[in-house]
């Protein structure tokens, strides 16, 4: 695939894993040109259409109404200072359903507690690199089992949101699920079908 990185040894760091999935890496895309996943397409148009000539759109920018479809797959969180951290301000109920909890309050630490250190070191990662590079990140994730449940794998997109245009202050992220199965049936629905 063009554009796809393997989460690698020169990028350890980038691993989301899902703890029981070791053999398939996660892929990442820097800056997508074009996405070939439907929901995720439609964030970063919409994330560029809201940008316009600026670095990034800002969070007043962003409309729930205009994404109503799929605003359950989204989250906002709160660049803390340095980047240190990322706080939920909003998970959407597809995403508090997925992983079977609502992390609204809470930083990506304290919900990714219980998860090993690399898991934690990729995803703070990833949410760093969307607001430093002010651009968008693409990750898929193959599936795996966490806190005794299975997760399918998920395809998810990074989108930096700033109050000035020029410093990320918030990160958007959205995400989907079984988009392996969703290349082979085109049917948007295997994406957000509960699992």
């Amino acid at each position: 695939m063009k554009g796809w990185e393997w989460a690698s040894k020169e990028h350890p760091q980038v691993s989301r894993n899902r703890v029981v999935a070791k053999t398939t890496p996660p892929r990442i895309e820097f800056d997508p040109a074009e996405i070939d996943n439907p929901i995720l397409a439609f964030f970063l148009r919409y994330w560029r259409d809201k940008r316009g000539a600026r670095q990034m759109p800002s969070r007043a920018d962003i409309e729930p109404r205009e994404m109503k479809e799929f605003i359950g797959w989204v989250c906002l969180l709160d660049a803390l200072p340095g980047y240190t951290d990322f706080r939920y301000r909003l998970v959407g109920s597809r995403v508090s359903e997925y992983f079977l909890g609502d992390g609204t309050g809470h930083t990506v630490s304290e919900a990714l507690a219980e998860a090993n250190k690399r898991v934690l070191e990729g995803a703070l990662w990833l949410f760093r690199k969307a607001c430093t590079d002010h651009a968008p990140i693409r990750v898929w994730s193959p599936g795996g089992e966490w806190k005794g449940n299975y997760y399918p794998d998920n395809d998810a997109l990074y989108l930096p949101l700033s109050s000035d245009g020029k410093t990320a202050d918030m990160v958007m992220n959205v995400f989907t699920f079984n988009y392996e199965e969703y290349k082979k049936t085109h049917s948007l629905h295997t994406m957000t079908r509960d699992h």
